[in-house]
């Protein structure tokens, strides 16, 4: 029997660094490459067998971004591209090993239920090295199957990490590679216009969809651009007053103050940049990701210390 898809922010996309960089999956559009993430999120790193695994037409919907009056059009659409979908792998300089992508995929009564193709539990099962595991949070609301590529190849460079408010993560993204993974070898040639089409609209869609602002410059061979040095900080908006700044150096001191008067070993506090006394909005209105959630409780906790202070101070 088919499982319940688990489509919590929370989940990851955990596959081996080789299938990212795989072609084959460059072929797909944006719903079938969302549905092939959907399918790979639930793989275990316990298990050692694939499940099939089933969605309702809301939920189909949802996570697609279609309307429920098209579910069963655009889910015949998107299971005919994955059934036909394949990933290539290079297995030596001059060998390779293609692989199909789903052993079925069925759609009765409202529900579509999927199976990926238990060949490939080599690269999405029990790894132990040499993988990469974004949230599938972060795709589900891209508009681009580009853009989902380009961040997933990202992720793999930064090590599945994202960066911390006030912090920062240097990484470095072959160009060739880019163009491989979005099926752009053959088109937008001229590099402006690469930038423009590809690049740095995935630059804009990741910066929107998961709280990660990509600064970067290009690395020349002789005049040719060969990669992108890039640099990734953390892109919530806090919102945060010259006035609060304030307030939290001075908390800053006084914590440091009275854990030492105290007894207590003095704690590093954030930055004023990095401790928002109200929960922050991102300024393009979307849901805080998980990461972002965990960060601001921390921080809240941090900042708390000083009405605790106080209350001590008063008894």
């Amino acid at each position: 029997m088919a499982k319940k898809v688990d489509h919590r922010e929370t989940v990851k996309v955990v596959t081996s660094n080789s299938l990212i960089t795989a072609t084959g999956p460059n072929k797909l559009g944006l719903q079938a490459r969302k549905l092939l993430y959907v399918a790979i999120s639930q793989c275990r790193q316990t298990e050692h067998e694939f499940y099939g695994f089933e969605l309702t037409a809301i939920e189909f919907a949802e996570l697609m971004g279609v309307s429920t009056d098209a579910v069963y059009k655009e889910a015949d659409r998107v299971t005919n591209e994955l059934m036909s979908g394949f990933v290539r792998i290079q297995t030596k300089k001059d060998n390779y090993r293609k692989y199909s992508l789903f052993s079925y995929c069925d759609y009765s009564k409202g529900v579509l239920s999927f199976k990926l193709n238990p060949d490939m539990t080599g690269f999405l099962l029990d790894l132990k090295r040499d993988f990469s595991q974004p949230l599938l949070e972060d795709f589900l609301h891209m508009k681009s199957e580009m853009s989902m590529a380009i961040w997933h190849y990202m992720q793999k460079q930064m090590h599945s990490k994202k960066p911390r408010i006030g912090s920062a993560i240097e990484f470095t993204c072959d160009l060739q590679t880019i163009r491989e993974i979005t099926g752009t070898t053959d088109t937008f040639n001229r590099i402006s216009d690469f930038k423009r089409y590809v690049w740095d609209k995935a630059i804009r869609e990741i910066k929107d969809n998961c709280g990660v602002n990509v600064e970067y410059t290009a690395i020349k061979k002789g005049r040719k651009i060969v990669a992108f040095e890039c640099t990734a900080k953390s892109s919530m908006d806090t919102h945060i007053s010259p006035e609060i700044k304030a307030k939290v150096a001075e908390g800053k001191r006084r914590i440091a103050a009275e854990q030492q008067k105290r007894g207590m070993t003095p704690t590093l506090t954030p930055e004023p940049e990095e401790l928002p006394l109200t929960e922050p909005q991102h300024q393009h209105h979307r849901p805080l990701t998980q990461m972002e959630k965990e960060q601001y409780s921390q921080q809240t906790k941090n900042a708390e210390q000083l009405d605790i202070f106080s209350f001590l101070d008063r008894q």
